[in-house]
């Protein structure tokens, strides 16, 4: 078997989240992805991270097969790890509650502040899952004030977290 045209074939559907993702690493996220082992998966992902810790990739590989698995614990440990590296890639501060419209160029179509918003995004997805609705509320308003064009597509779960606000009665 051609390893090689697999990967290639494979890749054409999966699209890395960073523009400079290591090759080498990209192997390897695609080989955790196509293993259907679940602990096998986790432990490629997890060591993925060790070794690329400084790649958003790493982390938000491993939030979303966390999230896919509902271990939203995990799921949001490794949010923040992604927020992290993004946010230091980009040079402005990880907390999201000290971000502005001015802190980054938050408009840009690829790159680190996409990654982070994101992120971002995935942090109030985990939030809410986790019942934390306060929380995923608060930062979703983060995620709309800064992606004022809702590009991210935050604007949905923000509805959800607002919901559970309304006073209809």
């Amino acid at each position: 078997m051609n390893t090689s045209a697999s990967v290639l074939a494979f890749r054409d559907e999966r699209a890395f989240f960073s523009p400079s993702t290591p090759a080498q690493l990209q192997l390897v996220l695609d080989q955790a992805l196509a293993s259907g082992d679940f602990p096998q998966r986790e432990a490629t992902l997890l060591k993925a991270r060790l070794a690329w810790p400084d790649e958003p990739d790493t982390h938000i590989a491993l939030y979303k097969f966390y999230f896919v698995a509902a271990e939203y614990n995990k799921a949001e440990a490794a949010v923040w790890g992604a927020m992290r590296q993004a946010a230091k890639l980009a040079g402005f501060d990880r907390n999201y509650r000290r971000l502005n419209n001015d802190s980054a160029a938050w408009h840009k179509k690829a790159g680190a502040e996409r990654l982070y918003l994101f992120s971002l995004k995935a942090l109030g997805v985990c939030r809410l899952r986790r019942g934390r609705v306060l929380a995923a509320y608060s930062v979703l308003k983060k995620l709309l004030e800064l992606d004022t064009s809702d590009e991210i597509g935050g604007y949905a779960y923000f509805t959800i977290a607002s919901s559970f606000f309304d006073e209809d009665d």
